[in-house]
């Protein structure tokens, strides 16, 4: 990529002499700011994609740690395994849980499921912003947010239809 600091403001850059800014021939900037949009992307996707070497369980071998959770809904029951550093919500789409969910941010309250007792002892919510403490220790979960830290059964369902 050519330095372009060193250009004199006088000269154009076929160097000839003048101040007629509408002759001068810049880099096309928009093409600039895409190329560099484009590598950031790439690096971001690449990223992703790497493995955390650091991930392992307590006994150090390296294998992800995971929990069985059952979800439940109507009379259906799917179990899934889901890793302690994803989302509930995400390996249970993945298994073809039918859960109901937008913001994925724990927002709007979408993707809750219910667990039958003090839902602390079987996950931790990360950037839960719908349900209150109270909630929670009901029972409540924000699958879009809840990391599982043991085994455990949800029944998918929503606090306004109990």
């Amino acid at each position: 990529m050519s330095d372009y600091s060193n250009l004199d403001s006088d000269r154009s850059l076929d160097g000839s002499d003048t101040m007629d800014t509408e002759s001068r021939t810049f880099p096309d900037t928009e093409r600039r700011r895409l190329l560099a949009a484009m590598g950031s992307a790439g690096a971001v996707v690449l990223a992703g994609c790497l493995d955390d070497e650091n991930d392992t369980d307590e006994d150090g071998d390296g294998e992800e740690i995971s929990h069985v959770v059952a979800f439940l809904k109507q009379d259906e029951r799917i179990e899934v395994d889901a890793p302690e550093d994803e989302a509930l919500l995400y390996p249970a789409l993945d298994a073809g849980v039918d859960i109901p969910y937008s913001c994925e941010a724990g927002r709007c309250g979408e993707c809750t499921a219910k667990y039958d007792g003090d839902a602390n002892e079987v996950v931790s919510h990360d950037g839960n912003e719908y349900l209150d403490d109270d909630q929670i220790e009901d029972g409540w979960v924000l699958t879009c947010v809840a990391y599982p830290s043991d085994d455990s059964e949800l029944e998918v369902v929503h606090p306004d239809d109990m």
